[in-house]
């Protein structure tokens, strides 16, 4: 499985990718998609997949476990507040 970096100050944290290849996903792309996958852990937690459609129609799948995503959210819900509020 896939591991998960939670970065909670943004600015240059993709500094290190700078000389890579670049595919820019504008508001016209198909919408990104994620789902969960009950039992998608050998534990038999539920895992959660993220699908990004490229211009070229290649796609990037991604697993993590949910646990991990929820960690991220309560990170930046922590640090920021709750965007669902108001």
């Amino acid at each position: 499985m896939i591991s998960l970096n939670i970065i909670m100050e943004g600015d240059g944290a993709f500094e290190d990718w700078k000389d890579r290849k670049v595919h820019h996903i504008g508001n016209d792309a198909p919408p990104m998609r994620i789902a969960a996958l009950p039992h998608g852990m050998k534990s038999g937690r539920t895992s959660v997949m993220i699908g990004i459609e490229l211009p070229d129609k290649s796609v990037v799948m991604a697993e993590i476990s949910l646990r991990l995503l929820l960690a991220a959210a309560a990170g930046f819900k922590a640090k920021y507040g709750d965007e669902l509020d108001g």
